[in-house]
C-alpha cells in the first residue's frame, strides 16, 4: 500500500514539475507581451497603417470659387460669380476603394500578428536557452564537487606519502578545469537572463524553471501541416497582399472609366442674379495608359509569392518535424545511456578509493559520462528548440 502511494506521489511531483515549467513560460510570454516596448510600438504603428488605409476612398474635395469685380468708372456696379463643384469617380471604383480599404486593415492586422508571434518565439527559445544552462549548470556543479572531493583527498594521501606531486597535480587540473566551466556557464545564463529582462522592458520577470515541458506529443504531419498554415499569419499576410493587388486590377479599370464633374453656379451683377448647374465628364485618354497591365502583373508577382512561399513552408515544416522525430529517438537512447552510465560513477570512486585504478584513468572514464550528459542535454535543447518552431502557430 505504501509502494502504490509512494508510485502515485512520485508521478504526481513529475506532472508538476512538468507544468509548473510549462506555466513559467507561458507567464513569461504574457509578460513580454504586456511589457515589451517593441511590441507596443508596432501596436502603435499597426493603428496608424490602418487608419492610413482608409484614407483615399472618399470623395475628392469640393471646389468653391468666388469672383468679385467692379469697375472704377462705375463703382455702384459690380458683378460676381461663385462656383461649387465636385468631382467623382466611376462609381465602382469607391466600392473597389473600400474593399481595398479592409483587405490593407486585415494585411495591417497580419503584419503586426506575425512580428509578435516571432517576438514571442524568440522569447520561448531564450526560456529554453535559460533552462538548458540551469540543467548544465547541475552536471558541471556535481564535476565540481567530485573533483574537490578528490583533489582534496589526494592531498591528504600525499600528506601521508601514499600519493605523489604528479598525481595531486592532475586532481588540481580538473578542479581548476571544473571551476572555470562552472563560472562561465554562469556567466552565459546571468547575459540570457538579462536578455530576458529586455524583452519585458527591463522589468524583472521572476523565471524559476528547470525543466522543460515533456507533455507535448507530436501529431501526425499532415495535421500539424494543417493546423501550421491556418494560423500562419505571416502566410496570411502574403494572401491578402495577393488579394489587394486582385482587387487593384478592378480599380485600375474603374479609373480607366469617365470621371464627372457636377457644380452649383450663382452670377451676380447688373441688377441680374443668374443660378445654375453645372455638368462635365473627364475622358481618360491619356493619364491612366497601361495602368491595368501593371496592375496585372503585380497581382501575378502575388499569386506566384504566395503560391512559392507556401511550398518552402511546407518544406521548413517538413525538415523541423522529421529533425522532432531523429532528435527524440536520438535522445531516448541517449537518456538510456547515461543511465547506464552514471551507474559507473559510484564504481569509478570506489575503484579510484580503493586504489584499483590510477587518477589518470578515473579522470579519463569520468571525462567520458561527463560528456555523454552534456551531450545529451544539447539534444534535449535541440529538440525543444525544434518543437518550438513546429508550435509557434500556438503563440
Amino acid at each position: 500500500m505504501k509502494q502504490y502511494i509512494f508510485l502515485i506521489f512520485l508521478m504526481l511531483s513529475i506532472s508538476t514539475v512538468d507544468l509548473s515549467a510549462q506555466n513559467d513560460i507561458d507567464y513569461v510570454l504574457s509578460k513580454v507581451e504586456e511589457l515589451n516596448q517593441d511590441l507596443a510600438a508596432r501596436r502603435e504603428l499597426t493603428s496608424a497603417q490602418k487608419l492610413e488605409a482608409q484614407t483615399g476612398k472618399y470623395l475628392s474635395n469640393p471646389e468653391v470659387e468666388f469672383e468679385h469685380l467692379w469697375s472704377h468708372n462705375r463703382p455702384s456696379e459690380t458683378a460676381g460669380e461663385l462656383n461649387v463643384n465636385q468631382a467623382f469617380d466611376f462609381p465602382s471604383a469607391y466600392s473597389n476603394r473600400n474593399k481595398i480599404a479592409k483587405l490593407k486593415q486585415s494585411m495591417y492586422d497580419n503584419e503586426g500578428a506575425a512580428f509578435r508571434q516571432q517576438l514571442l518565439l524568440d522569447a520561448k527559445l531564450l526560456c529554453l536557452e535559460i533552462i538548458y544552462l540551469r540543467k548544465q549548470q547541475l552536471i558541471i556543479d556535481n564535476k565540481v564537487t567530485n573533483a574537490e572531493r578528490i583533489s582534496q583527498s589526494y592531498k591528504d594521501k600525499m600528506d601521508a606519502g601514499d600519493a605523489n606531486i604528479l598525481e595531486y597535480n592532475k586532481t588540481q587540473v580538473e578542479l581548476i578545469n571544473a571551476q572555470t566551466q562552472s563560472r562561465l556557464n554562469r556567466v552565459a545564463l546571468n547575459s540570457k537572463l538579462e536578455m530576458l529582462n529586455n524583452l519585458t522592458g527591463g522589468i524583472p520577470v521572476e523565471f524559476s524553471a528547470t525543466d522543460y515541458d515533456w507533455t507535448f506529443v507530436l501529431p501526425s504531419f499532415e495535421s500539424l501541416e494543417t493546423m501550421y498554415f491556418e494560423n500562419n499569419p505571416e502566410l496570411a499576410n502574403i494572401q491578402n497582399e495577393f488579394d489587394v493587388n486582385s482587387k487593384n486590377v478592378a480599380l485600375s479599370k474603374s479609373l480607366s472609366l469617365p470621371k464627372f464633374e457636377l457644380g452649383y453656379r450663382h452670377d451676380f451683377g447688373g441688377g441680374v442674379n443668374s443660378n445654375g448647374l453645372r455638368a462635365g465628364m473627364s475622358i481618360p485618354l491619356f493619364e491612366n495608359k497601361n495602368t491595368v497591365k501593371a496592375a496585372k502583373a503585380q497581382a501575378l508577382y502575388s499569386q506566384k509569392k504566395l503560391q512559392s512561399t507556401k511550398l518552402n513552408k511546407t518544406i521548413e515544416l517538413k525538415q523541423l518535424y522529421d529533425q522532432a522525430i531523429t532528435l527524440l529517438s536520438s535522445l531516448n537512447m541517449m537518456r538510456n545511456v547515461v543511465n547506464k552510465t552514471n551507474e559507473n560513477i559510484t564504481l569509478l570512486e570506489k575503484a579510484l578509493d580503493a586504489g584499483q585504478i590510477p587518477v589518470t584513468d578515473y579522470f579519463t572514464e569520468y571525462a567520458t559520462i561527463y560528456e555523454s550528459q552534456l551531450s545529451m542535454l544539447a539534444i534535449e535543447k535541440q529538440y525543444q528548440d525544434v518543437i518550438a518552431q513546429i508550435c509557434r502557430f500556438e503563440l
